[in-house]
């Protein structure tokens, strides 16, 4: 382990010691006040109260009188005597004031110890209240170590604690970031890896089929007779669309990376197959792998296709599709009039030149039939992201076709009953997003304006930059 590091490690254990000593610390001042509080709580006196029978002047109480107080009371010793006799005969003139005396004497008696009870109810109360006090003031003492510990713990461990996750999360997503940057440019080195593998592989297919062709020939290989100097070599088509031939199997990974599978090429072209349903003799201009011409034969439709990349070809023909090699133009030139029943050309029209194209929809006119339809599929240039990430990609694309340039190419070259399909638009998670504002916010009138200002603005580039990637002219021969 490095010197820096050791010392991270350190801080780390000693900012751990001390948040584990100041947490304890908290955890005992909240014990101490909550046990304070709850004497406090047991501490409150309950006040008993005073009987009422006992407590007010002329009650009558349980308690006996003592000896002297009982002025009425006859004494045993010779009760029956003369001396008893003539006692009583003394009292007869006193008897009701003696009465009357006896009971204010036991009133007198019963108040005294009603007062001796209610003195010792209020001793008690008084040494509860004092109680209380004491545990009231310890309560308050508590109160503070505790505000202290828990504003230390804050300060020190949690918000310690916050930035030390901050710090390491920061840490965890510049690592994350590295980690996807390295994938990125192992999975480019791999992409390249591949590419240029799927290169070789297909020059080495390329040349055995040329081998394979020079030895069906009949000249041996190394013979340097007049035979061999003299033998015709095989016709490749080269044009200003396609000037070298040999390199076609590079195109052919092009489409295989950029446009798609097979499996999404005829989920795109399943559309236009009702369009030729009952027709027959369909041509495919530029049928590339030939999606569309095995969609037709699955719908029982008749097609053949033609294609200027020799690789293409070799693709359909190992797929038992009829397809033919040369150049459109010149293809469609030498059909007989009236002999195609459709026409189909799916991101093909966009290799042309104006002058080429505007002379091949001329052309295709005469060589369908009436009631057959021409269906062109190109990029729409009028969708600035599909222009400037798929067409300006391509490095064979000749010339950009505006869909209202487009359709009147096709209706000046005789075709009716057009429409312009548009296709592939972008999803809405994936175009600009407008300002939203919550049910429960009344924006003022001039935060309404900026955002409708706003929102306007973000649909209408919207319009330009994310709608159709595709489109397709659809024409029809009377």
């Amino acid at each position: 382990m490095k010197e820096g590091q050791e010392s991270t490690v350190s801080d780390e254990v000693k900012q751990d010691d001390r948040a584990s000593q100041l947490t304890a610390e908290r955890l005992a001042a909240e014990r101490a006040y909550n046990d304070a509080l709850a004497e406090v709580d047991g501490s409150i006196p309950a006040f008993r109260g005073i009987s009422p029978a006992s407590a007010r002047p002329g009650g009558h109480g349980a308690e006996a009188l003592e000896p002297r107080w009982e002025i009425m009371r006859e004494d045993g010793a010779g009760a029956g005597g003369l001396k008893a006799l003539i006692k009583k005969v003394l009292r007869l003139p006193f008897a009701g004031s003696l009465r009357r005396q006896q009971a204010f004497n036991q009133s007198v008696a019963s108040y005294g110890a009603s007062l001796d009870a209610t003195l010792v109810q209020l001793n008690d109360q008084m040494q509860a209240l004092a109680r209380f006090h004491h545990h009231l003031v310890q309560y308050m003492q508590k109160v503070w170590p505790l505000v202290d510990t828990n504003y230390r713990h804050q300060m020190v461990v949690e918000s310690g604690l916050a930035a030390y996750v901050e710090a390491v999360n920061a840490t965890n997503a510049l690592r994350w970031e590295t980690t996807q940057a390295r994938d990125r440019r192992a999975a480019a080195s791999m992409d390249e890896i591949r590419t240029t593998m799927a290169n070789v592989q297909q020059t080495g297919a390329v040349l055995k089929r040329e081998l394979e062709r020079v030895l069906s020939s009949g000249v041996p290989a190394g013979s340097g007779g007049p035979q061999a100097s003299t033998a015709a070599p095989t016709p490749t088509v080269r044009t200003a669309a396609n000037p070298d031939a040999v390199n076609a199997f590079k195109y052919v990974g092009f489409e295989d990376k950029f446009r798609g599978s097979e499996d999404d090429i005829h989920a795109r072209q399943e559309v236009y197959l009702p369009l030729f349903d009952g027709a027959s003799d369909v041509l495919d201009l530029g049928c590339g792998r030939g999606e569309f011409l095995a969609a037709l034969g699955a719908r029982g439709v008749s097609g053949r296709g033609l294609d200027i990349n020799h690789e293409m070809v070799e693709l359909c023909h190992g797929r038992g599709l009829q397809v033919d090699e040369g150049d459109a133009l010149a293809y469609l030139e030498g059909l007989p009039d009236g002999s195609l029943g459709g026409l189909f050309a799916a991101q093909v029209v966009e290799h042309f030149q104006p002058g080429y194209l505007t002379r091949l929809l001329d052309v295709a006119f005469l060589k369908l039939r009436p009631g057959s339809r021409i269906v062109l599929e190109t990029l729409n240039p009028a969708c600035w992201s599909a222009f400037f990430d798929s067409y300006i990609r391509d490095v064979t694309h000749a010339w950009p076709l505006h869909p209202d340039t487009l359709k009147y190419l096709v209706t000046g070259a005789g075709f009716q009953r057009i429409d312009v399909r548009y296709l592939a638009p972008y999803a809405p998670e994936n175009k600009l997003q407008q300002v939203a504002v919550g049910k429960d916010t009344t924006p003022s009138a001039v935060e309404k304006a900026v955002i409708d200002t706003i929102n306007a603005n973000v649909n209408r580039l919207n319009s330009q930059l994310f709608s159709n990637r595709d489109y397709a002219v659809i024409g029809e021969r009377l």
